[in-house]
């Protein structure tokens, strides 16, 4: 019997993990904007739906986007943003306002702003620091702004600057 009360442990440690749902992920990411790029193919001649994802077909110019600004010690503000085949997350932490969205709320929150990005994997640190600074209306008295970024391309950039 002492044998299996310390199989049972584990294992019940495992099965709540395993049921515990991410809140971060969001579920109404729109139609018009797929995350997944649906082919018509003919597989036996049956005209079945393939889905093949593609990050060429993310609804932004990027599939990950992860920005902590931080203004002191204890103030930052944070947005972490994947889009990947399990699903899409977003959340967003402001402690200066003390917002925090996850979720639905999040997605819904940056949609607008990353579709008003015009930057792209080539443009210069300078100028993407200062696009998404004036997106989010974030103040320029910061202390140290990193900003990480996968373009749908698969090219990955580091954004870092530090007043």
């Amino acid at each position: 019997m002492h044998k299996i009360k310390w199989l049972v442990i584990p294992l019940s440690f495992l099965l709540l993990t395993a049921c515990n749902k991410d809140n971060d992920e969001a579920t109404n990411v729109p139609n018009d904007a797929p995350t997944q790029l649906e082919d018509e193919t003919t597989a036996g001649g049956n005209g079945t739906n393939v889905t093949n994802t593609s990050a060429a077909n993310a609804p932004f110019k990027f599939t990950h986007f992860s920005l902590d600004v931080d203004y002191s010690d204890t103030q930052s503000f944070e947005v972490e943003y994947e889009n990947e085949e399990s699903g899409v997350e977003a959340s967003i932490g402001d402690d200066v306002s003390g917002e925090a969205l996850n979720g639905n709320a999040a997605y819904d929150q940056l949609e607008p702003i990353f579709k008003s990005f015009t930057f792209d994997a080539a443009t210069a640190e300078v100028d993407v620091i200062a696009e998404v600074m004036k997106a989010f209306e974030l103040e320029d008295n910061y202390q140290k702004f990193e900003l990480d970024i996968r373009f749908a391309d698969g090219t990955e950039k580091e954004y870092h600057e530090q007043k």
